[in-house]
């Protein structure tokens, strides 16, 4: 019997998943960044923000932005480590990314910005390439979630720091019930009128009630040799930060 995967509550073939999440994202990566503020109420400004005080980067430092969409972590980024760093984009989705392209021009720091399509779970890059990993929004949908983890603990440098922030269910249960009402009548027409199409946010509600627990996660980084991994719940809990570090060698 093949292996089948999540995608939301349904189970699919992983290229199958595959081939769908791409879809979704090029279906409404030019109306990516509108969907993002508006639906989120612009409560993400606020997480990202969150994430970058907490990475503490510093100027001359190599940044993967990865799963990165249209690339607000991977501007926000190349800000911090300014000219004598580096900051590397890469999402499975070149639409979304040409829609990053358009943001870092108008930001005025696309020249320290390069552009790499692939898929996080199998990553070209060398090993002990990077200083900091940063994913947003992206670890719900890899196909193999331990596989991804993997490859980002290969791709950091020893002592690199690992952050991502992801949707989840909030704390309290009337908010919960409040965002479920929201999540599956309200967000999908809403997101439909924004981008087009309703599938990506029908997908969106499903696969953030199937994800693991952040407790789940936070073990899941240390049994693949994360130290000092945790996580933080952000606005009742309706995002959560993942972070942890690559042990440095004695």
């Amino acid at each position: 019997m093949r292996e089948e995967v999540s995608y939301g509550y349904k189970k699919i073939l992983p290229s199958e998943k595959r081939r769908l999440i791409l879809g979704h994202f090029d279906s409404i990566a030019r109306n990516y960044d509108l969907a993002d503020t508006l639906l989120s109420f612009g409560m993400h400004f606020y997480w990202r923000r969150r994430v970058m005080q907490r990475l503490k980067l510093k100027p001359g430092q190599v940044v993967l932005d990865l799963c990165a969409g249209t690339a607000d972590f991977g501007v926000l980024a190349s800000r911090v480590v300014g000219p004598r760093g580096k900051v590397v984009v890469c999402d499975i989705s070149r639409l979304m990314m040409v829609a990053g392209q358009e943001k870092a021009a108008r930001a005025r720091v696309e020249k320290r910005i390069h552009w790499v399509q692939g898929d996080a779970e199998r990553m070209g890059f060398d090993n002990e390439a990077f200083d900091a990993v940063i994913v947003g929004y992206g670890i719900r949908n890899f196909v193999f979630l331990e596989q991804g983890v993997r490859e980002i603990y290969r791709v950091l440098k020893n002592g690199g720091k690992f952050m991502a922030m992801e949707f989840s269910i909030p704390k309290t249960a009337w908010v919960r019930d409040l965002y479920r009402l929201y999540s599956f009548k309200i967000m999908p027409v809403a997101g439909k009128l924004i981008t087009g199409t309703a599938e990506p946010f029908y997908y969106l509600a499903e696969s953030i009630r199937v994800f693991p627990t952040p407790e789940q996660i936070r073990a899941l980084l240390t049994a693949n040799g994360f130290t000092n991994a945790d996580f933080e719940r952000l606005t009742n809990g309706f995002a959560v930060l993942f972070y942890g570090e690559k042990r440095e060698k004695l």
